[in-house]
């Protein structure tokens, strides 16, 4: 009778623990994201900027062909993680258009067209610009992202007076990407 007793007593506490570790596991899952829920992203990026006159008619995301070709690359910190920073843009007049790529440590990356409107430079060269991004799709956990962001930017021209120039830029982003895989 003894025997029977502690097993008992074992099974009960068994499985008490076996279910108090179930309902912490659910506590503590991480929250998914469905598919027309938006994950908010909010970010800063710094990067290193070369122009260059268009002169071979490049055009980027459907912009327009003309103006000068700007690659820039960098990295920064967001919601989403830390995430490097590549662009391909074409300047003409104030209007910035151009193709971004975000992509994560693991290598996931997230697309975006990129659409800013400068303003006049100040006394000490600085431009800023406002504008928008609309995400177009990824890669990994970013496949068939889409949702916008506003940017903020200021840019600056460190060096050269012939090309090609080069600058650096600060980005401030913040909107929604809404994700196809609830993996997020």
């Amino acid at each position: 009778m003894f025997r029977n007793l502690i097993s008992r007593r074992n099974l009960v506490l068994i499985s008490s623990g076996l279910l108090l570790l179930a309902a912490i596991s659910l506590v503590l899952a991480p929250k998914r994201t469905r598919a027309d829920e938006g994950a908010h992203i909010k970010g800063t990026f710094t990067v290193a900027f070369s122009v260059m006159p268009n002169t071979s008619g490049d055009s980027f995301c459907g912009g327009t062909p003309a103006g000068v070709t700007v690659e820039a690359h960098g990295v920064g910190h967001s919601s989403l993680g830390d995430l490097s920073f590549s662009l391909q843009k074409t300047i003409v007049g104030p209007a910035l258009h151009g193709c971004l790529t975000l992509t994560s440590l693991n290598g996931d990356t997230l697309t975006a067209i990129y659409d800013l409107t400068a303003g006049a430079p100040n006394a000490n060269l600085f431009r800023n610009a406002t504008g928008t991004l609309t995400f177009t799709g990824g890669t990994g956990r970013f496949e068939g992202a889409s949702g916008s962001a506003d940017v903020t930017a200021v840019f600056s021209r460190i060096g050269g007076t012939s090309n090609p120039m080069q600058g650096i830029a600060f980005y401030s982003v913040d909107g929604t990407v809404s994700l196809q895989q609830s993996n997020q």
